[in-house]
C-alpha cells in the first residue's frame, strides 16, 4: 500500500475516532460503525468498503452482528478474526446486560421483574427458563438459569425448583423463560407449566409472584395482564412486605 494512501486511512481513522468522542457511535450510519469496529482487528486498511459489503450481504448492522461465523468468513475480506469478533459483540452485550442485572437487589413491582427477565434473556437464540427467589422484603436470594436448549417448559422438574426454594428458605418465586421465535405470548404448555410449578412450590410455603414470557426486546408478565388469577395476585406488591406486616402485628 502506498505511504500517501496509508496516511489517508490514517486521518480518515483519527476523524472518526474524534467524531465518536464528540458525539457518540449514535452519530454514525450503520456502515460507520462496522467501519470502525472493524478498524480494531484490520490494521492500516480501508474498511469502508467491506463495512458496505457486510451489510449488502446481510442487510442491517444487527444482521451482520448475528449472522453465523461460517458466513461471516465467507465475505470477501473478513478473515477468521474479524469474523469471531464481529460475531461476538451480541454474547458481549448479554453478558453486560446479565452483570448488570446481578446488581438489582430488590424486585418491587411487576414492571421491574420483567425488565430483570429481559435483561437475562433478550435476544436468546436458545430457549432459557429463568427462576428467581425472593424472601419477604423482596430482596433476590437467587437468579439462575436452571434449564437451557431444547428442554420444552413441560419437562421443567418441579423437585429441582422446590428444593432450591427450600434452601435458600425463600418466601416467593418468579419463573421466567424466553421464546426464540420473537412471540411472547404465552402457549398452552406455558400455562400448564406455570400451574405444576405453582402447585409444587406452595407444598412448601412459596408463592409463585410471576411469570414472564420473553420474546425478542419485548415481554409479558401473566400475572400483570390477569392470567392465572388462581395463583397470581395482581395486587401482590399493593400490599407491605410479608414481614413488615409480621413486625407491626408484634408491636
Amino acid at each position: 500500500m502506498a505511504k500517501d494512501t496509508v496516511s489517508l486511512h490514517t486521518g480518515h481513522r483519527n476523524r472518526m475516532r474524534e467524531r465518536i468522542l464528540r458525539e457518540g457511535l449514535s452519530s454514525l450510519e450503520d456502515h460507520e460503525v462496522l467501519e470502525y469496529l472493524l478498524y480494531h482487528v484490520i490494521a492500516r486498511q480501508n474498511t469502508n468498503e467491506l463495512a458496505h459489503r457486510l451489510l449488502n450481504r446481510f442487510g442491517t448492522l444487527s444482521g451482520v452482528l448475528e449472522a453465523p461465523m461460517e458466513e461471516l468468513s465467507s465475505v470477501e475480506g473478513v478473515g477468521v478474526t474479524a469474523a469471531m469478533f464481529l460475531h461476538s459483540y451480541p454474547e458481549m452485550f448479554h453478558l453486560y446486560q446479565v452483570d448488570k442485572a446481578k446488581k438489582v437487589r430488590r424486585l418491587c413491582s411487576f414492571p421491574e421483574i420483567g425488565e430483570y427477565a429481559l435483561s437475562w434473556l433478550a435476544g436468546q437464540k436458545r430457549e432459557q427458563v429463568l427462576f428467581i427467589l425472593l424472601d419477604a422484603m423482596n430482596r433476590i436470594l437467587l437468579s439462575e438459569i436452571v434449564y437451557e436448549g431444547s428442554t420444552s417448559m413441560s419437562e421443567i422438574y418441579t423437585r429441582d425448583l422446590v428444593r432450591k426454594a427450600t434452601r435458600f428458605d425463600a418466601t416467593s418465586a418468579i419463573l421466567a423463560h424466553n421464546h426464540p421465535s420473537g412471540e411472547f405470548c404465552p402457549s398452552r404448555e406455558d400455562i400448564e407449566t406455570t400451574e405444576k410449578v405453582s402447585d409444587a412450590l406452595r407444598q412448601v410455603e412459596v408463592m409463585l409472584i410471576d411469570h414472564v414470557i420473553v420474546g425478542g426486546n419485548d415481554f409479558v408478565s401473566l400475572a400483570s395482564i390477569g392470567c392465572l388469577p388462581q395463583i397470581f395476585d395482581s395486587g401482590y406488591f399493593d400490599q407491605p412486605p410479608k414481614r413488615l406486616v409480621a413486625d407491626k402485628k408484634g408491636k
